[in-house]
């Protein structure tokens, strides 16, 4: 059997922050990117990394703001830290909150690595992606040493300046302008991402307040929705997450999960047979499961209907009914 490639996914609020930042700064909307709206109303959800990277390179190509992402991430709104902000504000130290944000970062997107490697007095924060395509991978690297930046000055203060920043790709030509808003030496063309900043930093304790309008409590469901990411290999589980955003953009076909996953149709058809599912086995799981979530939620049934790709709420009745042995209206009068 031929080697399968990894299949990289990131959560729905990367997407999310950026699409935001460009209606709000450069005057863009919705329908500039051909993403449906309502995707985003979904933020835990998981998106292919390929769709991400184009994003990021649609971006740039939409605002002609080679600089977009570093003025992104010296945003001072800590919405920038998404779901994860009660995170932060509850760590009573910066060491603490860098622990933190490593461990987030492989909950939201597959393949990363995060660590601390100390050398001496300095301490090398090192960001390591699986992002391939070079316009993508520069935008990324900015991101990720911005938002750790970012993180760095909410313990220390605005005036905070790191010793120095390695950054991916080849710079922009707005070079000068993204060291700039870093204010600090900046390397490129590096194989990774680094900020390095005194070890002695470390140790900061947590001197600011944030306001309680940013501070939400995880859902039990949310919090086991984080951790369970698939791991790039998991092709059963990669299909499973991806027949759920697909659903967004209709009911879930061969061959837009096959696109995502960067296989022909008939080969991602046998990559499942191998493990003894079919597709079509796949999509009524996922289905129903996306259905039971919004169970939970204000939706009538034939709304949730319409969200999981049925026309009728008669064949979704129907259809749920075969996988569960009872009625969606009864499963939820019963068990939500």
């Amino acid at each position: 059997m031929a080697k399968q490639n990894p299949i990289y996914l990131i959560r729905v609020y990367a997407a999310k922050m950026l699409i935001e930042h460009a209606m709000k700064h450069y005057g863009l909307s919705h329908s500039d990117f051909n993403m449906p709206s309502d995707l985003f109303n979904y933020e835990l959800k998981l998106m292919p990394l390929r769709d991400f990277e184009a994003l990021l390179c649609k971006i740039e190509d939409l605002t002609q703001d080679p600089a977009y992402t570093a003025k992104l991430s010296q945003s001072t709104n800590l919405k920038q830290f998404g779901p994860f902000v009660q995170l932060i504000a509850s760590s009573t130290n910066l060491g603490m909150a860098i622990k933190r944000v490593n461990t987030v970062h492989n909950a939201i997107q597959s393949g990363v690595q995060v660590n601390m490697l100390l050398s001496g007095s300095i301490a090398k924060w090192r960001f390591l992606s699986p992002t391939t395509l070079p316009q993508a991978r520069i935008h990324e690297s900015i991101l990720a040493a911005g938002s750790f930046l970012r993180l760095l000055k909410l313990f220390h203060g605005e005036d905070y300046q790191p010793i120095a920043i390695h950054l991916t790709g080849t710079p922009s030509s707005n070079q000068h302008e993204v060291e700039s808003i870093f204010n600090c030496p900046i390397t490129w063309n590096c194989p990774n991402t680094q900020v390095w900043f005194p070890v002695k930093d470390i140790t900061c304790p947590r001197r600011f307040e944030l306001p309680t309008s940013q501070i939400k409590a995880f859902t039990v469901e949310q919090a086991m929705s984080y951790m369970l990411i698939p791991q790039p290999h998991d092709i059963l589980k990669v299909v499973f997450e991806l027949t759920k955003y697909a659903l967004f953009y209709g009911y879930p076909t061969l061959e837009f999960v096959a696109d995502k996953v960067g296989m022909k149709p008939l080969t991602l058809q046998r990559r499942l047979q191998e493990q003894s599912i079919s597709f079509t086995n796949i999509v009524h799981h996922s289905v129903c499961d996306e259905a039971i979530t919004l169970m939970s939620t204000k939706l009538t049934m034939d709304e949730i209907a319409r969200r999981v790709g049925y026309k009728s709420t008669a064949s979704f009745s129907v259809a749920f009914k075969r996988m569960y042995g009872v009625t969606p209206q009864l499963y939820r009068q019963d068990y939500i």
